[in-house]
């Protein structure tokens, strides 16, 4: 019986001690984790759904195998990771919080641009689609010879902002010296307060100087300004004297015709032309009216080309101001120059030069309204805008072959295209002619004068 007893005993000590070693080894494979988060710290940590804490953060006694984590923190997404917990072990984990973000497109024009946000550089323009963290922002567009761009953004959750800038580019230098210096300026027609020599600081683009002076004849030059860049511009002034409004076309050969355009332009050769003046600008609307009381035109057109007008008016005005109509070779030396060149500016045909059909403005504009368009000798609008009328008969060129039923003394011509025409019918060379009659919307003119007979003599 005694025995019987130690032995119960004895087994109740066993089942106890399994029950303890049982316990400390299932304490044993508990794990514990550390859970921090970047780039910053503070995120809530919510496990089990129960929020437990910020980061950083140690959770203990925690079953192993998988563990869903989410981790909240204002302006970032919201994060859902899954942790691997190994038995009775300890593990460290740092979790990525992605930023809310928003989107920026940035365009310049010239493209090219270097491209800061909140002083950090992102890129050239173009940049589209950029992510950047939700909250405010400065950004900077910065660009060589161009004027920088800044400004501040408020950037919100997925919202997209287009950013786009004509990038205003610095001024230019120019210098401009004359010989004789104390010459008289002026840019793109705008006469300058100062004489020469003289410096001006000026946007970008093409420009004409000019230069006059007292006893000696005007000359001019097209410029180029280049964004904050420097250049300087020298006339040398000839002795003589011109007409008010007028230009001197020099004595001298130049390429007259042309080949392999209209049959009624060949031959193209070279032809001798003794010097003349002839109007800077077509006649006006407000010149014509000096001499025909009766002319009407709309308000606020003075400085237009007069239109409508037919050749014996034309030719009765140029009488009265004690002038009379170029002749073809006189109009088209005018206007091209002694280098046979397509148009007044070159060769090549540009909208910013003239007014044709190409410009959809469907009527014309003031005179010397394109300055890149300006002929050799400093005529502008022979190309578009308004027709001229010419003082010759449309007759067939001395050498050519071909044969038209309208040449003879029926028709006279007309020069350098209008605002009705397209590119062809504004070349130097091409020949356009109609009844003496004809008043077509059109039509305009320009005058000559001959030189005196002692200065004539001179420029042969």
């Amino acid at each position: 019986m005694k025995q019987a007893v130690v032995w119960g005993i004895a087994g109740i000590i066993v089942i106890l001690l399994a029950l303890s070693c049982s316990s400390e080894k299932k304490k044993q494979q508990l794990s514990s984790v550390t859970i921090d988060s970047s780039p910053e710290q503070g995120a809530t940590v919510v496990v089990f759904g129960e929020e437990k804490g910020v980061t950083p953060l140690t959770l203990t006694d925690l079953p192993p195998g998988s563990l869903e984590v989410i981790l909240k923190k204002e302006r970032y997404q919201r994060t859902v990771e899954t942790l691997l917990l190994r038995p009775g072990e300890h593990s460290q984990y740092l979790l990525e919080l992605k930023p809310l973000q928003g989107y920026i497109n940035f365009e310049t024009e010239p493209p090219g641009a270097e491209v800061y946000i909140d002083g950090v550089k992102i890129g050239n323009t173009p940049i589209f689609r950029h992510p950047v963290e939700i909250g405010h922002k400065k950004y900077k567009l910065q660009l060589t010879d161009y004027y920088p761009v800044e400004s501040d953004l408020e950037v919100r959750e997925d919202f997209h902002y287009p950013i786009k800038y004509i990038l205003k580019p610095m001024e230019g230098t120019i210098n401009i010296l004359s010989r004789p210096t104390g010459g008289t300026v002026r840019i793109n027609n705008v006469p300058q307060s100062q004489k020469t020599p003289l410096q001006l600081q000026l946007a970008p683009g093409e420009y004409l100087i000019t230069v006059s002076a007292d006893g000696f004849l005007e000359e001019h030059s097209k410029v180029v300004v280049q964004p904050n860049k420097e250049q300087t511009v020298t006339l040398v002034l000839k002795e003589g004297e011109t007409p008010p409004g007028m230009v001197l076309i020099p004595a001298g050969e130049f390429i007259f015709g042309e080949n392999e355009r209209s049959p009624d332009e060949a031959p193209r050769r070279k032809v001798f032309v003794p010097a003349f003046y002839i109007d800077k600008y077509e006649v006006t609307n407000e010149e014509f009216k000096k001499v025909f009381s009766d002319h009407n035109f709309p308000k606020g057109q003075e400085r237009y080309p007069v239109t409508g007008v037919s050749w014996d008016q034309a030719m009765s005005y140029a009488t009265r101001v004690g002038k009379r109509l170029p002749t073809e070779i006189e109009w088209e030396k005018a206007a091209r120059g002694e280098d046979g060149r397509e148009y007044p500016w070159g060769n090549e045909f540009s909208l910013d030069c003239c007014n044709t059909r190409e410009k959809n403005l469907d009527m014309p504009v003031p005179i010397g309204s394109y300055i890149g368009g300006v002929s050799p000798y400093g005529c502008f609008d022979m190309a578009g805008n308004a027709y001229e009328w010419v003082s010759d008969w449309y007759q067939r060129y001395e050498g050519n072959q071909y044969i038209r039923k309208e040449y003879g003394q029926i028709y006279r011509v007309l020069r350098g295209g209008s605002f009705m025409t397209e590119k062809f019918d504004a070349r130097c060379a091409r020949r356009h002619f109609d009844r003496m009659d004809a008043k077509r919307a059109d039509y305009g003119f320009r005058c000559v004068k001959d030189l005196p007979k002692n200065l004539s003599a001179e420029k042969k």
